[in-house]
C-alpha cells in the first residue's frame, strides 16, 4: 500500500475510527500489511468457510460483510461482480476504501439494513456469513432472514452457522420458538437450520457443504456448518 495516497491514508484514519470493536475480521493492505487485526480468526479459518462454493462469474451480495472480508474473497474466486451490504454507513464507507486502495473495481459496499430495506435487484447469489446466531433468534428474526434471502438471491443463498442451538444458550422460552418454528423445538434443542429451511419453504433445495462441521482448525468454529439454499426453479 503506498503509504502517502489519499485513499491509503484515509483509510488508515477510517480503521482508527472504527476501532476495534467494529472491525470483525482481518484487514490487509496490498503488499499484505496488517492494517487492523479484527476479532476471531484468521484467513486461514475463514477461507475454509467458502470452501466448495462455487462464485465463478456469478453476482454476489455479501449481507452484513463488515469490512467485506468475505465479497472480496467472492472476487479472487472469480465472481464477476459483489455489492456488501452493512447497516454501519462508516463501516461501509471505509470497506470501498479498502477497494479504492487495493484497486477492486468489481466490489462495491453500501449502508444498508437488508433485513427492512428492500433489495435494489438479485443476484446469483447471496451471502450471509455468520449473521445468523444466538441474537437473531432470540430477536424473532430468522424469518425475516429468509425474506431477506428470499428477495436478494436469484439463485442461491449460502449461510455458515450453529444449526443447533441447547435451548439453555438462548435467551427465549422455548414455548416462543416452538409458537414461531413448529418441529424444530425437540429433545431440549433448537434446530435453527431445519426452521431456516422450512421458512424458505419447498422452493428451495438445502445442502451442506461441510457434512456437517466446518473444519477450519479453530475449536471455537467446529460445530458451525455452511449451507447452500438453492432454488428448484
Amino acid at each position: 500500500m503506498t503509504e502517502f495516497s489519499p485513499d491509503a491514508a484515509a483509510l488508515r484514519a477510517a480503521l482508527a475510527a472504527l476501532g476495534p470493536g467494529r472491525v470483525w475480521r482481518p484487514v490487509h493492505g496490498p503488499d499484505g500489511t496488517l492494517l487492523a487485526p479484527g476479532r476471531g480468526p484468521g484467513p486461514e479459518c475463514l477461507d475454509a468457510y467458502v470452501a466448495g462454493l462455487d462464485v465463478a462469474g456469478k453476482t454476489v451480495a455479501d449481507l452484513g460483510c463488515n469490512l467485506g472480508y468475505f465479497a472480496f474473497l467472492a472476487a479472487r474466486n472469480g465472481a464477476c461482480r459483489v455489492l456488501g451490504c452493512d447497516s454501519d454507513p462508516e463501516v461501509a464507507a471505509a470497506a470501498n476504501l479498502l477497494a479504492r486502495v487495493h484497486g477492486v473495481s468489481n466490489v462495491a459496499f453500501t449502508a444498508l439494513d437488508f433485513l427492512a430495506a428492500p433489495a435494489p435487484e438479485r443476484f446469483d447469489l447471496a451471502l450471509f456469513v455468520d449473521f445468523v446466531g444466538r441474537g437473531v433468534v432470540a430477536k424473532g428474526r430468522l424469518a425475516a432472514v429468509a425474506a431477506a434471502a428470499e428477495a436478494w438471491a436469484r439463485r442461491e443463498a449460502f449461510f455458515t452457522l450453529h444449526p443447533v442451538y441447547a435451548l439453555e444458550a438462548l435467551a427465549v422460552p422455548p414455548d416462543v420458538l416452538a409458537a414461531r418454528h413448529p418441529n424444530c423445538v425437540r429433545d431440549g434443542r433448537f434446530f435453527v437450520a431445519e426452521a431456516l429451511a422450512g421458512l424458505l419453504g419447498p422452493e428451495w433445495s438445502m445442502r451442506r457443504l461441510t457434512d456437517g462441521r466446518l473444519d477450519t482448525g479453530d475449536a471455537s468454529l467446529r460445530t458451525k456448518t455452511a449451507l447452500l439454499f438453492t432454488r428448484n426453479t
